[in-house]
């Protein structure tokens, strides 16, 4: 069944633990009584079999209609939901949501002193764990019952609610503006990967400072200076600056180490914030530096492991398994993987209802580049099938991954002596190029020299290679230029051929030299 028919129902069921089900269980019969539920059979029925067809549940539930099966489902959801809230009571998040709604119901009675109560006790808690957003709506609510009610709560009472008011109004804005900048680049990189060209340079970099000089200079919050470097690594990062991108994801890092409770609390934002580390030095070339920051990434992980939720865990062996197949690329250690690719294949197949399609490309890629680097060019072009043959339906993805998906299976095809196939690819490639916008001076020669070395000899092949390579040499004196270097090693492969030896060994000597 595909992802997109799970209901997202048996998505939620599949997601808790030993302990939530149990709690759900528990929290279901002592607020419904021992009387038979309906949405507990459904629960025991998605638990036991995953997903269910209509048929299965009218024999369990004969009296039911099929058309209220919707309504049951909807039902279960929300008494899930209502479950977990009450076994999650003590993150500070859900406490001061809690204690809020508290505030709510006593209002609404008119006992206001009582609701400020709840709100003080809210309002600790904000603080304490600088919860802004939070801390607005609090103050919000203690304004509306001042303005409104004498309730003696003293004389600089208003005095305080106005000055915390404004300042935290000003942290708001630093800190959306920030985040909002951030996620438009982040945005900008699923979809288009790196500049192109310096006419793209331009219009990232003019709407970068645009937006950097109308951020307020007010005394940022922690989290507001996250998001400022966040915004400024994926700035550098798109406009494949990478020393720069090094320079402020590290800052990102060192920001949060700064709170122990937003480390607790946001541990996908650290872990991100050490995995674009990792990509600054990847794509800088900086194997011993990668080494020395993955050894964190995997002893973070190790140490915390316990404590995280369902979500943070996969996202760290996402990030875990990213730098593992990096370092293998910066060493040159292609061979011999066969172990943990089927590892990385069976935690996709494992967790393909929590990926999203541009992840899941990326491992296929990389997949396919370590097989390509140890000459199995069959294996290469199962995974590469995978990304060519799903990209129709995510074409809103990003681009960089499907186009060079398919330049590196031309080049397995060649590599194989596919010569029909490789003809006929040649012009899917070349259309898929053009309507993407992504035929540089790079794909355009490896397109041509595959073109005309289809009908060479094989054996009389090492001079074009040689040429082929001095042209991209050259070719690579322009930064944008270099962009497909980041997907595939293109000098490598062509030094191997030259030579007479495998991807892995010509990058392995390099690396020894460096």
């Amino acid at each position: 069944m595909s992802k997109s028919n799970i209901h997202p129902l048996t998505v939620l069921i599949k997601s808790l633990t030993k302990a939530e089900k149990r709690h759900f269980k528990l929290y279901a019969k002592r607020n419904f009584g021992d009387k038979d539920l309906k949405f507990l059979t459904l629960f025991d029925l998605i638990v036991t079999h995953g997903e269910i067809t209509s048929s299965r549940l009218e024999k369990k539930l004969p009296e039911m209609k099929p058309s209220a099966l919707s309504n049951l489902k909807a039902h279960l959801y929300e008494q899930l939901l209502i479950s977990l809230r009450l076994i999650h009571h003590n993150d500070p998040s859900i406490r001061i949501e809690e204690l809020i709604s508290f505030a709510n119901v006593l209002y609404v009675k008119g006992l206001y002193l009582q609701s400020l109560e709840q709100l003080k006790r809210a309002r600790i808690i904000a603080t304490n764990f600088q919860n802004d957003l939070a801390l607005y709506t609090i103050i919000e609510m203690e304004r509306k019952i001042e303005l409104f009610f004498v309730t003696d709560s003293g004389y600089d009472r208003a005095k305080d609610i106005v000055d915390t008011n404004v300042e935290i109004r000003n942290v708001l804005q630093s800190r959306d503006e920030w985040s909002n900048l951030a996620l438009v680049l982040y945005d900008y990189y699923l979809k288009f990967g790196h500049v192109k060209n310096e006419d793209q340079f331009k219009k990232v970099e003019i709407y970068f400072k645009d937006r950097v000089s109308s951020i307020s200079v007010a005394t940022p919050s922690l989290h507001s200076r996250v998001y400022k470097e966040m915004s400024y690594t994926w700035f550098h990062f798109i406009t494949q600056n990478f020393v720069l991108c090094y320079k402020h994801a590290n800052n990102w890092v060192e920001q949060m180490r700064q709170s122990e409770y937003l480390m607790k609390k946001d541990p996908i934002m650290y872990l991100k914030g050490i995995h674009n580390i990792l990509s600054a030095l990847f794509y800088s070339n900086k194997p011993r530096q990668f080494e020395q920051h993955y050894n964190s990434l995997i002893t973070y992980i190790e140490n915390h492991r316990e404590n995280f939720d369902s979500n943070t865990r996969i996202t760290a062996d996402i990030y875990n398994y990213i730098g593992k197949l990096n370092l293998l690329f910066l060493k040159g250690d292609f061979s011999e993987n066969d172990i943990l690719v089927a590892e990385i294949d069976e935690w996709l197949n494992e967790h393909i209802l929590y990926l999203d399609q541009i992840r899941i490309q990326v491992f296929y890629y990389k997949m396919a580049c370590l097989y390509f680097g140890s000459d199995e060019f069959k294996k290469c072009i199962i995974y590469l099938n995978r990304i060519i043959n799903s990209s129709h339906k995510e074409q809103h993805l990003k681009q960089d991954v499907q186009c060079f998906a398919r330049i590196l299976n031309l080049v397995a095809h060649y590599e194989l002596g596919n010569d029909e196939l490789v003809e006929y690819q040649l012009k899917n490639t070349y259309r898929f190029l053009i309507k993407y916008g992504d035929l540089q001076q790079v794909q355009k020669l490896i397109i041509e020299f595959i073109r005309k070395s289809v009908y060479m000899n094989r054996n009389e092949m090492t001079p074009h290679f040689i040429e082929l390579k001095s042209q991209m040499v050259c070719i690579f004196d322009d930064k944008y230029e270099q962009r497909p270097l980041l997907y595939l090693d293109l000098i490598s492969w062509l030094t191997a051929k030259v030579e007479g030896r495998k991807v892995e060994h010509v990058i392995q000597e390099r690396q020894r030299t460096r």
